[in-house]
């Protein structure tokens, strides 16, 4: 460490949301979206049943006890945050320690104090992609993360008693002259090794990444040239692609944990990518599926079915072969149509006995109507 007794302030400054952390909230927030409005397109979000569940006294009573705590502790959580806004970083020689404003009612609670000196420093992580810096304590189990970006030098005019650096002095150039990253006394913390892992640049990761986007765009594209789909969606027709799922995903387990290559990869990065590839897993078997029963599986049969009272499943005549399930979005097509006509259906018995429909007809029928009444 450097022996002079420089001291450096930062203020906190405008700071926005960097690309990576957009991506971090955009991509599960759209996700939440997409199957909002798939379950509300299929009515597995009616309204009516919604309201039952939310206003009803014993959901209330059973609810309330536990969502209380939870959103107390949100706001308290957003509270801290927006009053360490009011903070400034102060940096010297011996140690780094966020500054409360004299009259702040925060500096006051020791548990909110932030403050890490340099003698008592254990570990010191740059993490160039997330543009901060990530210090661990020996005396504490907590870590500090600071975000770069978030500070700014105060000008010289705020802290007089303090000689501050020339404005375009940036922190993390500053904490470099402290000399932090080496004499932390075990060095980078092993734990943020997966952060700071590029998995472009190792083979192993690199191939599953690339193995796993190839699956998508296939199931995506499939899917919008697909004339048929499942009968069901249930236990029986997802246990197959389940199990072909978890096949493969050993497979890959095994490829990829007893390559030479992989050693250079953190275990905790093989085990997410191996995850991620399972989900992929099920969903490609799951699309690709209907393709091999349209080769491996019988003919396509048209089938006799009726329409049954509630006007939205289609009975067979042949008693072995699947109801056709809608729902209420079809009511009034189905209703419409006498409970004795024969609507023809078009069907397939593939592979384990799993059927599959062609349901583009009816489909066409049910959006002739709707654009008509």
């Amino acid at each position: 460490m450097q022996d002079h007794q420089q001291r450096y302030t930062f203020i906190r400054g405008k700071s926005a949301l960097s690309t990576r952390e957009k991506l971090i909230l955009f991509v599960p927030t759209l996700l939440l979206v997409a199957v909002i409005i798939w379950m509300s397109y299929w009515e597995l979000l009616k309204p009516e049943d919604l309201k039952k569940i939310l206003l009803s006294d014993k959901a209330w009573q059973r609810t309330f006890p536990m969502l209380l705590p939870m959103v107390l502790i949100v706001f308290f959580q957003i509270a801290i945050q927006l009053a360490y806004r009011s903070t400034k970083l102060v940096i010297d020689s011996k140690e780094m320690f966020l500054e409360w404003p004299s009259d702040s009612v925060f500096a006051k609670w020791k548990f909110l104090e932030k403050r890490i000196a340099w003698a008592d420093l254990k570990n010191a992580t740059y993490l160039p992609s997330f543009g901060a810096v990530h210090l661990r304590s020996k005396t504490s189990s907590l870590p500090w993360g600071i975000r770069l970006k978030d500070w700014k030098t105060s000008g010289t005019d705020e802290l007089s008693q303090y000689a501050i650096k020339p404005a375009g002095t940036d922190l993390l150039s500053v904490l470099r002259e402290q000399g932090i990253f080496e004499t932390a006394s075990e060095g980078e913390d092993p734990r943020l090794a997966a952060m700071t892992f590029d998995l472009m640049k190792h083979p192993v990761t690199r191939n599953i990444l690339i193995g796993v986007a190839a699956l998508v765009v296939y199931c995506f594209a499939d899917v919008m040239m697909q004339q048929e789909g499942w009968a069901f969606f249930n236990k029986d027709y997802l246990l197959p692609h389940i199990i072909i799922a978890v096949v493969a995903t050993l497979l890959l387990a095994w490829v990829a944990l007893t390559s030479e290559k992989s050693k250079q990869a953190p275990k905790g990065i093989i085990a997410a990518m191996i995850v991620l590839s399972s989900f992929s897993f099920v969903v490609t078997s799951y699309v690709a599926g209907i393709r091999i029963n349209q080769f491996a599986g019988g003919p396509l049969i048209s089938a006799e079915y009726h329409r049954d009272d509630s006007c939205e499943n289609l009975i067979p005549v042949e008693k072995s072969l699947p109801v056709v399930e809608y729902t209420r979005k079809t009511r009034d097509y189905w209703c419409s149509i006498d409970a004795e006509d024969v609507v023809t259906v078009k069907v397939r018995k593939g592979l384990f006995g799993l059927y599959q429909f062609d349901l583009r007809e009816q489909t066409k029928a049910i959006r002739s109507f709707k654009q008509k009444s």
